[in-house]
């Protein structure tokens, strides 16, 4: 009689939402530190991605702001743009706010979506990946296209987009499963 296959290790546990979403809005640098910040972007990225924020949905969450007030902040009269996620953003996001909020809107995203693929995984017993550099307009940053094709454990793989990313609005890196069953029978034939 054969004894039952020894329990594999759990996997760790990857980062919670919330701190996925602070990981990408932090790394925009176009925030502000104040601690109903956060709170503004974990509420909006609530139910990502069964209801996917937009950009156009982003700077849309709360009470518009005027059209004397969106004057007077150098912005045309028809933006749509709410006071409360204008109060998150500091100086730089502030500058060009309706741009801050593709920047911060793409790297959430990005995050979220690269969490929830990792969790996925993990879920499924999954114990590698391949990373994935994204080939957007600005091609990868430096870390990503150090890693591109390489396989990675995912008890090690980092949060996207990278801490070192320079256009993380731009980012579409991936993992992708790596199945060790299909690469044995691949190997094998």
């Amino acid at each position: 009689m054969t004894s039952p296959p020894a329990p594999k290790e759990p996997a760790i546990a990857r980062p919670d939402r919330d701190i996925a979403i602070a990981h990408a809005v932090n790394l925009t640098d176009l925030v502000n530190g104040e601690p109903g910040s956060m709170a503004f972007y974990r509420t909006t990225f609530a139910n990502h991605p069964s209801q996917f924020v937009t950009y156009h949905d982003l700077r849309k969450q709360g009470d518009m702001l005027d059209k004397a007030t969106l004057k007077a902040l150098g912005l045309r009269a028809n933006t749509k743009l709410s006071s409360q996620f204008f109060a998150t953003l500091n100086e730089k996001g502030r500058a060009d706010p309706v741009g801050a909020a593709g920047v911060i809107g793409l790297a959430v995203s990005t995050a979220l979506s690269a969490s929830r693929a990792l969790a996925a995984m993990e879920a499924l017993g999954v114990d590698e990946a391949k990373f994935l550099a994204s080939n957007m307009a600005a091609g990868p940053c430096a870390a990503a296209a150090g890693l591109d094709g390489q396989t990675i454990a995912l008890a090690d793989a980092p949060m996207l987009p990278f801490a070192t990313c320079t256009h993380p609005d731009q980012c579409s890196c991936c993992y992708q499963a790596k199945l060790s069953i299909l690469n044995e029978r691949i190997s094998t034939e």
